[in-house]
């Protein structure tokens, strides 16, 4: 296999998030790292689907989404 095909590889490469959660992970990029949202202030992945800090503006189409798809799952199961 070529050398110089495949990018290099960082272990423990620090995230932070903008809701204050910081995690390490395994990337092709040299860190810190930083992201608007992670699995801690994600809707999606957040157990009381609560929207915190600065990222509220975005969340709230994606909840409104979700809650439209179960709406019309309910009336189709109805």
């Amino acid at each position: 296999m070529k050398k110089w095909i495949h990018a290099p590889y960082y272990n423990d490469v620090e995230v932070n998030c903008i809701c204050g959660a910081s995690f390490k992970i395994n990337a092709t990029v040299p860190g810190p790292i930083k992201v608007e949202t992670c699995y801690q202030c994600h809707p999606a992945f957040n157990e009381n689907k609560e929207v915190k800090k600065v990222i509220k503006w975005r969340m709230e189409k994606f909840l409104e989404k979700q809650e439209a798809i179960k709406a019309a799952q309910a009336k189709k199961s109805a």
